[in-house]
């Protein structure tokens, strides 16, 4: 299932009605279809990107986006797809098994900018800075769920430590572990870089919880 519902605006309805419909904030859906305030009133045939929750909002956006260019994100989205019952090797933690296992920080550093708004849109996780090169160490054993090229994330590890819980790394100089292997918790597992949209050496970092972002540093050791 997609973050999104696709919809066909109808004559007379509004960003506020469209939003009401389906129970997410008239705000999210302008700024996933970036529209602007003198757009507020659709026109009859436009079709609207929508997200199902409000949390949605960046991989609405970057459909929107992706759909300007002639592309679409849904490759990615499925390659990042968490599975259902992902298998477990039999020597793996029982704190793993029980979602108990703390969490350590993936690198020391300064945080550049805060998990929230900026820029008009959700920072969706946390940027630490830190020299080309350093060790990004997985935060909490799991499994890689995506190692690859994710947009304008560049390079990007995507952990899976079950419960719904999962933790992503990105603008990686290099990724040191393929998809579908298990990994401690300490392991490094990436080498800070600046792939993708980025304009310095640093570390995004997001931990998404039931595929919604939360705050990483509320998970953290301080």
């Amino acid at each position: 299932m997609t973050p999104w519902v696709e919809h066909s605006v109808k004559k007379g309805e509004s960003v506020a009605f469209i939003a009401g419909r389906y129970g997410v904030s008239p705000r999210t859906v302008a700024r996933a279809n970036e529209l602007t305030a003198a757009e507020t009133a659709p026109s009859a045939g436009d079709r609207l990107l929508v997200p199902r929750k409000d949390s949605d909002l960046i991989a609405t956006l970057a459909e929107h986006r992706a759909r300007q260019r002639g592309e679409t994100i849904l490759p990615l989205l499925r390659q990042e797809a968490i599975p259902k019952t992902p298998p477990r090797p039999k020597n793996i933690e029982e704190t793993l098994a029980k979602g108990i296992e703390p969490f350590i920080r993936p690198l020391e550093g300064r945080i550049s900018s805060p998990f929230g708004p900026r820029g008009g849109r959700l920072h969706d996780g946390i940027d630490i800075a830190a020299p080309s090169g350093t060790h990004i160490l997985a935060v909490r054993s799991g499994r890689v769920i995506f190692s690859g090229v994710f947009g304008g994330f560049g390079n990007t590890v995507t952990l899976d430590h079950g419960r719904g819980m999962v933790s992503r790394y990105s603008h990686n100089r290099k990724n040191l572990v393929k998809k579908g292997a298990w990994v401690r918790r300490g392991q490094p597992i990436a080498e800070v870089g600046r792939t993708g949209r980025s304009t310095g050496d640093h570390l995004h970092f997001s931990i998404l919880l039931n595929c919604r972002a939360v705050n990483p540093s509320k998970y953290l050791p301080k």
